[in-house]
């Protein structure tokens, strides 16, 4: 059955500055906006439509979806509009952007699942949203409704992708969604402030909470004490959702305040004891001055969160005692295993400015390890099992230059592109940058590093 005002397979669509016909091909999805399209070009290429009902505010969305296209997308991980799409005969629009590759699917599906991502997977999906909405308001623009609903992830790229853009303004623009209500910052659902970047650094900040810690930051006893029949009998839930995210929000792990602690058994409790003080201490922030303090600097920005995932990247580690994934933090040593609730000895650390690298199995060192560059996904080293050491590990080289090393106690020697080295106590020049790796355990057998260089993988 076809949608009044809405445009049916086979109808011809034309891009408004590009003059560029669209074939509709079938109906992806439906909201309360309008309808998603795929769409084809007389090559065959394939992309998708958002179709808008008719509402007070088209001739004002269009206005702002036209300015997106002229911005331009800020960063890949937003799927932008590319061009406002036209259809004789019909008053109303839409607008074409980059179809959704099949292997995305919901961020809240990913976190139902018995298997979760590895630790180092929720790392990398944390930092590219840091990095995107950095993008998003280094280019003047604000997201405005950051949910469940528009974000989509592929946990075994470590891919994220942003959806739903057509709200994204100007701070102080026009506004045509508040966000949605688990989400937006208590200053909004107070009715005192509308979206702006400052905003959205809330919603990011309960975002990241739930990806790490699964569960809502605000959402505790003191919360679930209250939807309750007789509690209930005397104030309606709108009523109880603006007084517990908006009139008197209480982080769930505030460190003054335990009323609101997670529920018995939640496993919030679990999560939350997984993660290094620095991490757990940026949360803290976000949700306690950042409840406040709506502002830049009550609120943990998205360059912090981006340090501190890179970081949160390069602890992960694996328990000696029980074999459990954990996290290694140099400055949080006495930290347990979420397991055994052993203190684990310290892994390898390779040491360069800037960064520490836990030196276990599946570690990569960047580009931006070394050059500060902010590529994160061409590697310039992996670790790998030791050959000939179970339990221990070597480096490859996966760089275009030799390194330079001088393990304690031996002599100077050159690791040539892909060769692999034993990791142990040593200093290192990886070209760009020196550095040591220091280790606990026994030295590892040297030998891998003497003979020919590997063949290419």
């Amino acid at each position: 059955m076809s949608t009044p005002g809405a445009p049916v397979p086979g109808q011809v669509l034309r891009m408004v500055r590009g003059n560029t016909p669209l074939i509709v091909d079938r109906q992806l999805a439906e909201g309360g906006q309008g309808l998603v399209y795929r769409a084809t070009l007389s090559s065959g290429a394939a992309f998708a439509v958002k179709w808008f009902r008719p509402g007070p505010y088209t001739a004002r969305q269009r206005r702002a979806i036209d300015a997106l296209v002229t911005y331009g997308r800020p960063h890949p991980a937003f799927v932008w509009p590319i061009d406002l799409v036209e259809c004789e005969g019909f008053a109303e629009f839409g607008y074409v952007m980059p179809l959704i590759e099949e292997r995305f699917h919901s961020f809240a599906q990913m976190l139902t699942r018995p298997e979760q991502p590895s630790f180092a997977v929720m790392a990398v999906i944390g930092r590219q949203l840091a990095d995107a909405f950095a993008a998003l308001h280094g280019s003047g623009l604000c997201y405005r409704d950051i949910s469940f609903g528009n974000l989509l992830v592929d946990p075994a790229q470590a891919e994220v992708v942003i959806v739903d853009n057509d709200n994204v303004g100007t701070d102080g623009g026009d506004v045509f969604v508040k966000g949605t209500l688990r989400f937006m910052a208590p200053e909004i659902v107070r009715g005192e402030a509308l979206p702006s970047t400052a905003t959205d650094l809330y919603s990011l900040a309960v975002f990241l909470f739930y990806l790490f810690v699964h569960g809502h930051p605000l959402e505790g006893v003191r919360t679930d004490s209250t939807y309750t029949w007789h509690e209930a009998g005397h104030r309606s839930e709108s009523e109880l959702a603006t007084r517990h995210f908006g009139l008197e929000p209480l982080f769930v792990f505030d460190p003054d305040d335990d009323s609101n602690r997670p529920l018995p058994g939640d496993p919030m409790w679990t999560w939350w004891s997984l993660y290094p003080r620095f991490l757990q201490t940026l949360f803290i922030q976000a949700f306690t001055v950042g409840l406040r303090d709506a502002s830049l600097s009550g609120r943990v920005t998205e360059g912090v969160w981006r340090r501190a995932l890179l970081r949160l990247r390069d602890c992960v580690s694996v328990c000696r005692d029980c074999h459990a994934a954990v996290f290694y933090d140099a400055d949080d040593p006495e930290h347990r295993c979420w397991r055994c609730n052993q203190a684990p000895p310290a892994p390898p650390l390779l040491s360069i400015p800037g960064h520490t690298i836990a030196l276990v199995e599946g570690a990569v060192v960047t580009r931006h390890h070394l050059l500060r560059d902010r590529d994160h996904t061409t590697p310039v080293a992996v670790v790998e099992a030791h050959p000939r050491a179970p339990g221990q590990v070597v480096m490859r080289n996966l760089s275009e230059h030799p390194w330079t090393i001088v393990p304690t106690g031996e002599e100077r020697r050159l690791v040539v592109p892909n060769q692999r080295m034993a990791v142990r106590a040593m200093a290192i020049d990886l070209g760009p940058v020196q550095g040591s790796i220091r280790t606990s355990s026994p030295a590892a057998d040297p030998s891998v590093t003497s003979g020919e260089a590997d063949p290419p993988a």
